[in-house]
């Protein structure tokens, strides 16, 4: 294995901060998106639960409707500090309902994660009336990975001007 330079290595540092600002930007424009933007699919419930095998989240429910391979794995938390979703009546749902799901493509980070479950989901509406609205996780999930990109970037063009990272 070779030896990288420390220009080499500056280059992936900042290359990688390029990467999470990116990243950042990709979520904060799909949190705007409106609900004809995304994905959608719709069928009958035939899974309505709030455990998926051996899964039990706190505030989570998990659906499936017929002619999707995934279970969509839907937040729903209403305490202090929790991404809660804008507005949910999830539990009014039932078996049998006819609902239509509108979500995303899943993001790098999650096409490595439990393949069984898509977690993407924006909007849930059953008969033209909204049962689930995305919260605002996306936006401030974006603005946080740009923050962060750009302090890390920041810092790392600091170090380079006073001498510290060659």
């Amino acid at each position: 294995m070779t030896k990288k330079s420390p220009k080499e290595i500056f280059n992936k540092l900042i290359l990688g901060c390029i990467v999470i600002i990116g990243f950042g930007i990709y979520l904060s424009v799909r949190s705007g998106k409106e609900k004809n933007e995304f994905n959608n699919i719709t069928g009958k419930i035939d899974f309505l639960e709030k455990t998926f095998g051996n899964l039990k989240k706190r505030d989570h429910r998990f659906i499936h409707i017929t002619d999707y391979e995934l279970v969509f794995d839907l937040f729903i938390g209403k305490r202090t500090g929790d991404f809660s979703p804008k507005f949910e009546q999830i539990d009014k749902l039932k078996i049998g309902d006819k609902i239509t799901v509108y979500y995303a493509d899943k993001t790098p980070l999650q096409k490595n994660q439990n393949l069984n479950l898509n977690k993407t989901v924006q909007f849930i509406d059953k008969n033209g009336e909204a049962y689930f609205i995305r919260g605002n996780k996306d936006k401030y999930g974006g603005y946080f990975f740009i923050g962060i990109g750009i302090l890390t970037m920041i810092l790392l063009l600091i170090g380079k001007k006073l001498g510290k990272i060659k």
